[in-house]
């Protein structure tokens, strides 16, 4: 049967419903809620199913939510619903429960029942900086270790802010000043030695030891 004449128009066209039927056919919507939402009589829904276009239409629908996740995570979230307060529940309760697995219960059901997480929110936004210089030493002590704040907002009392300013060398064992490096000279005769004369020594060589 190529075509339903008994069924609106616009019924056949409704994406929405080819959702529904889709979410049907996954096993997470049952035939009376969507029989119920859409008013569909018993013999309008064997016509649907008739259809060879709408048939088709609902196939192509379920290919496209495969494809983008849309039915894996309405089926995870089904299930979480469903089951996964009631498993939590469970291995709460149970006195016979690991300690830890009671632990992880909490959290989990603090998770699903959506509230904020409960931890400053100073700790969101620093940032740990880990200098090693330790490569030919092998001395944990060369392993240099800064916690600062990732944002140069105002921070509270005890905490660091990265600065942009460039600081002098600090040396590792005494915490002191040092100097910085004196500059390499390149190969060759210093700048402006080329116009100095050269200086020779015109004293008459001797005997070692009896130089005049």
């Amino acid at each position: 049967m190529g075509s339903v004449p008994s069924l609106p128009e616009s019924l056949m066209k409704n994406q929405e419903l080819v959702t529904d039927l889709c979410r049907f056919a996954e096993g997470i919507a049952t035939e009376a809620a969507v029989r119920k939402k859409w008013r569909l009589q018993e013999e309008a829904w064997t016509l649907l199913g008739e259809s060879d276009e709408f048939t088709r239409a609902v196939e192509e629908a379920r290919v496209q939510r495969i494809r983008s996740g849309a039915c894996k995570r309405e089926r995870a979230q089904q299930l979480i619903a469903e089951k996964g307060a009631s498993t939590l529940d469970r291995i709460l309760s149970d006195e016979r429960s690991n300690p830890r697995h009671k632990i992880d219960a909490v959290k989990a059901l603090d998770d699903l029942a959506g509230f904020a997480p409960q931890r400053p929110a100073a700790e969101e936004d620093r940032v740990v900086i880990r200098i090693d210089l330790s490569a030919d030493t092998k001395n944990p002590a060369d392993v240099l270790t800064f916690e600062a704040v990732a944002r140069p907002n105002k921070p509270s009392d005890d905490t660091n802010v990265i600065d942009a300013t460039p600081s002098p060398i600090r040396s590792l064992s005494d915490n002191t000043v040092d100097e910085l490096p004196p500059v390499r000279r390149g190969p060759g005769r210093p700048k402006g030695s080329r116009n100095k004369p050269k200086v020779v020594d015109e004293r008459p060589k001797c005997v070692p030891g009896f130089d005049v």
